[in-house]
């Protein structure tokens, strides 16, 4: 027996699938490294494609094998418009400026989406089964990452309601790859179309990149951990210090720093000979790399008061 289309299909974008997955700037976004305003941004240029993907699935309501695809309760566009309306207010069309993959993303589009009903099913495949899969996982770690309700307001374009079984949606949906009339010549062109999806979107994902970068790369944190470890040790085991429940404060002799992010710095403190990792939140979620030495200062100063030490 032949592999069914839909396991060749997922084999063949497989590496392609991973790249668009592991940019750094969706690392960074579900890390919670990045803005609010980094996640608007993401939203903002998905209105831009779902725009266009979902004009082309009505231009193909009549079509026998294309319209099979399309499920009202796939429709992602009112969920975008509500999502930007609370990410970035009454004035969110304003933000509907593409970066230069979007641009070329919805002009591939106009190109084939409309003229090609399997070039519609690649990019649809690409999309909706993507939402459906990591784009769950995705929205869980935005919901953790920027204190949003899973489902619900600046998130609803990940909520698909109207599908009982996400799971078995995506057994049915597959199904119809298997079933649909083409032969091998159109799928493997269907094949290369996703891999261009899949282009498509990594590129996106890098451009929104440059615009909103990570502050902490790992570089600029190995350069304030040299400048800590260095030149202010005293200070770290002071901040250390103030953290530890009272009786516990002697106990700690020696702390370096050994990482951080924009919420947080950490610590690796001595206390009673055993080194404790100890976590240390910011005042704010920080955006720029000014901001930590203001924010060190002040966990420093916190610590003098906390303990009766006199600051420099």
């Amino acid at each position: 027996m032949s592999e069914p289309f839909s396991a060749r299909l997922r084999a063949a974008t497989w590496s392609d699938h991973s790249s668009a997955e592991q940019t750094t700037f969706l690392d960074d976004l579900t890390r919670g490294r990045l803005t609010v305003a980094a996640h608007a941004a993401l939203t903002a240029q998905h209105y831009l494609v779902y725009q266009v993907l979902e004009e082309a699935a009505a231009h193909w309501s009549g079509d026998p094998v294309a319209a099979g695809f399309h499920d009202d309760a796939l429709t992602r566009l009112p969920a975008l418009a509500e999502d930007l309306a609370f990410l970035l207010g009454a004035d969110w069309r304003d933000a509907l400026t593409p970066v230069a993959t979007t641009a070329e993303y919805t002009a591939r589009l106009r190109q084939v989406a409309f003229t090609w009903p399997s070039g519609f099913v690649a990019h649809h495949y690409n999309r909706y089964l993507g939402d459906l899969s990591g784009g769950q996982y995705v929205a869980r770690a935005l919901a953790r990452s920027y204190g949003l309700a899973l489902g619900g307001d600046g998130l609803r374009f990940y909520a698909f309601d109207g599908i009982a079984d996400l799971t078995a949606f995506k057994d049915a949906y597959r199904a119809r790859l298997d079933a649909a009339p083409w032969d091998a010549a159109e799928q493997d062109r269907i094949i290369e179309e996703v891999k261009l999806a899949y282009r498509l979107n990594t590129d996106l994902l890098a451009d929104l990149g440059r615009v909103h970068p990570n502050p902490f790369p790992a570089e600029v944190v190995a350069q304030i951990m040299r400048h800590m470890n260095d030149d202010h040790p005293a200070d770290s085991l002071l901040i250390c210090r103030a953290t530890l429940p009272e009786p516990a404060r002697p106990d700690a002799t020696a702390a370096v720093m050994s990482g951080m992010d924009n919420r947080g710095i950490e610590f690796q403190a001595v206390i009673k000979g055993v080194e404790t990792p100890i976590r240390v939140p910011f005042a704010q979620q920080l955006t720029e790399r000014a901001q930590v030495r203001v924010e060190v200062t002040r966990l420093y100063r916190e610590a003098c008061a906390l303990l009766g030490v006199p600051a420099r």
